[in-house]
């Protein structure tokens, strides 16, 4: 049966309307699929206490206390991939950027999902150009339609770093620190 997904709000609530050859209409809530999920990520920035790449998605956000952000090392292009852990649809990923400072740090995001963690194999859902502002929250949208069988969600950044007032930023480098990682969507 072929299916065809839409995306609509109301009454501050996101539906995902599914219509089918047997089906007329049904209206779905989504909810946030990345959390407590599994999370793999490029690296970890080595001094404490950004040791957890789960606090990205443990539900936590608004705080200043930067061990309850999750933190890479400084690398080009700096990754956190989440395992949602069945197929699902997904209508957007929503970035909680830290409020402990350094939020320009979070630029030229892009997000895709699959049901590979391959980043070459996966699907764009959108971009966050930025830079961004501490405590800032972004909202990239999947497009028109959401992604459809994602198994992972990878939020990367994909540019060298424009900063040049940090040492930390030398030769292009980044670091991806977020206090949250929600990916909203339903499970299939």
């Amino acid at each position: 049966m072929s299916r065809d997904c839409r995306v609509r709000e109301e009454n501050d609530k996101t539906m995902i309307d599914v219509v089918g050859e047997n089906l007329e209409y049904f209206s779905i809530k989504v909810e946030n699929l990345a959390l407590g999920k599994n999370v793999s990520v490029s690296t970890i920035y080595p001094y404490p206490p950004y040791s957890d790449p789960s606090n990205a998605v443990d539900g936590r956000t608004g705080f200043a206390d930067s061990g309850l952000l999750f933190h890479t090392d400084f690398e080009l292009y700096p990754w956190l991939t989440i395992a949602l852990g069945t197929l699902s649809i997904v209508k957007n990923v929503i970035l909680h950027n830290r409020s402990d400072g350094h939020g320009r740090w979070l630029h030229n995001v892009e997000i895709r999902g699959g049901i590979s963690s391959v980043w070459s194999e996966m699907n764009t859902c959108g971009t966050f150009v930025g830079p961004s502002q501490t405590g800032k929250i972004h909202t990239i949208e999947c497009g028109a339609r959401p992604l459809l069988n994602v198994l992972y969600v990878t939020v990367k950044i994909v540019r060298p770093n424009y900063i040049t007032d940090d040492w930390n930023a030398r030769d292009g480098k980044n670091a991806l620190g977020l206090e949250e990682v929600v990916v909203n969507g339903l499970n299939v």
